[in-house]
């Protein structure tokens, strides 16, 4: 029997769409001070 992933208990952080991070303009990237980087959202 295999187990589902349940993807819907699981929400994207809504800042950076489930990334963790933000692009920036001018290069690089940043940790989403929302998640933490994790791209889950917090409750």
């Amino acid at each position: 029997m295999k187990m589902k992933m349940i993807e819907s208990k699981v929400k994207k952080c809504d800042y950076c769409s489930g990334k963790g991070y933000f692009q920036l303009v001018l290069g690089g990237s940043e940790t989403c001070p929302c998640c933490g980087g994790t791209g889950k959202k917090n409750l």
